[in-house]
């Protein structure tokens, strides 16, 4: 994991929102940047949140002309309005959209938005419930299939669903506790577009936007800064469906489980005030008594205590900090490649491309054939501590330690600490371990 995650992704195709579509903040102020420090303030008074999250970038703003300046809140349709009464049209499909040879169904893509719906309903434990209706007079949300291709704003996105969120979120003022606003939440319409400069996406495509245009439609008035989630912005050229992450489930049970208008934090007037760095850990590394057991993928790990930790596809991530804000990061990968030498041939130049190679050699991790090297970013802003270990049946133990240059000597020993606890087991499923406690220094 490292700074930047988004950086390099191809901008084949954005999903715009309402957020894409009005930049900025209400009358021309500075758009609010999330920062750790003010979600950690908010989770003190909250500390059922689900971890971990990307409340902080589903606010709502709301001017206010008192001194302590506008409110951050978190907006949503209430509990009295599920089921939300929704209405899906059927889209006419232009012959000249057609491939003669591959029809498309206009029923199909009706059917893609009634799972994307489902989906939602399952991920969020039942706290969002559609109601389909006839009419679109009897709707409150109004989801529009449009049988043209999507808009192109520039050269490197398409528009293939809106969600207009200007207005969405209304206020009555603060109750009298004045720790949430008294708010209303609307939005009428969102609208999905079935065709690029392609022709006619497929149902499973149509499914995929649906799910991240409902994701908007249900109260997230940005996007996930976390390339994997489904709310994040960009999606890759006529992707197929993916469902939530664990980050996009973890935000969304927690948004409608706070208090509707829930105050974030207020936003003096005038410029954001500066933030200093948060500082590197001191003393003696200390790691979380409670290990990572992935007995899918074969290993076992305890982080540095206190450090926030997620679930991978082939692995997991910790970071000092949150996901979307940290100082410093400790990942690990399982990868099916039988030796270091076959997974460098294939990976290595990704690795280069962004930094100098400071250090590499050979060396052990408890009896197993292990690689080690050290690399900084071109620009000397951070440093990468990667171990590449052989299983012997298979696998390769990536591990991926990173923080800013400045910090590194301060990070190295809780580096050091979390390595050693590794373990690696011969059989995924089975804990017998053939690499624990590993010694030696991530250099």
């Amino acid at each position: 994991m490292r700074r930047g995650r988004a950086a390099g992704l191809p901008l084949l195709a954005a999903l715009a929102a309402g957020a894409c579509a009005e930049p900025g903040a209400p009358g021309g102020e500075i758009p609010y940047r999330p920062d750790r420090r003010d979600y950690a303030a908010f989770r003190a008074a909250h500390p059922d949140l689900l971890e971990p999250n990307y409340l902080p970038f589903m606010v709502h703003r709301i001017p206010s002309e008192g001194p302590e300046g506008d409110y951050l809140v978190f907006c949503r349709w209430s509990a009295e309005s599920m089921p939300l009464p929704v209405y899906i049209g059927s889209p006419s499909l232009p012959e000249a959209l057609q491939d003669e040879f591959h029809l498309q169904d206009p029923a199909a893509y009706v059917a893609a938005v009634e799972a994307a719906l489902s989906e939602w309903e399952g991920e969020l434990e039942d706290l969002v419930r559609f109601r389909r209706v006839a009419r679109p007079e009897q709707a409150w949300l109004e989801i529009a299939l449009v049988g043209e291709e999507a808009p192109v704003p520039d050269r490197e996105h398409r528009v293939l669903g809106l969600t207009p969120l200007k207005g969405a979120c209304r206020s009555r003022g603060p109750d009298p506790d004045a720790e949430r606003l008294e708010v209303a939440f609307r939005v009428p319409e969102l609208r999905i577009y079935l065709a690029d400069r392609f022709g006619l996406l497929e149902p499973d495509q149509v499914e995929w936007i649906a799910l991240h245009e409902i994701g908007h439609a249900l109260g997230m008035r940005s996007h996930s800064p976390i390339p994997a989630d489904l709310m994040y912005e960009v999606v890759r050229d006529r992707v197929s469906v993916r469902g939530l992450s664990s980050e996009d489930v973890n935000s969304f049970v927690s948004l409608y489980r706070l208090p509707n208008g829930a105050i974030f934090r207020r936003l003096p007037p005038g410029e954001p005030e500066a933030r200093k760095p948060s500082p590197p850990p001191s003393g003696a590394p200390q790691l979380a008594l409670a290990p990572h057991v992935s007995s899918r993928l074969g290993f076992a790990v305890r982080p540095p205590t206190g450090w926030t930790r997620a679930e991978t596809a082939q692995g997991m991530v910790a970071v000092d900090g949150v996901t979307w804000d940290y100082s410093a990061s400790f990942q690990v990968i399982v990868q099916r490649y039988p030796t270091i030498e076959a997974y460098l041939e294939r990976y290595g130049p990704a690795y280069l491309s962004h930094g100098w190679l400071l250090k590499n050699s050979f060396t052990e991790r408890n009896g197993l054939r292990a690689f080690e090297a050290v690399i900084e970013d071109f620009e000397h802003r951070f440093v990468e501590h990667l171990t590449f270990i052989e299983s012997g049946d298979g696998r390769l133990i990536v591990v991926i330690a990173d923080c800013p240059v400045e910090a590194a000597e301060a990070y190295r020993p809780w580096f050091e600490a979390a390595l050693g606890s590794l373990e690696i087991w011969r059989s995924p499923g089975r804990r017998s371990p053939v690499a624990s406690g590993a010694e030696g220094a991530v250099r």
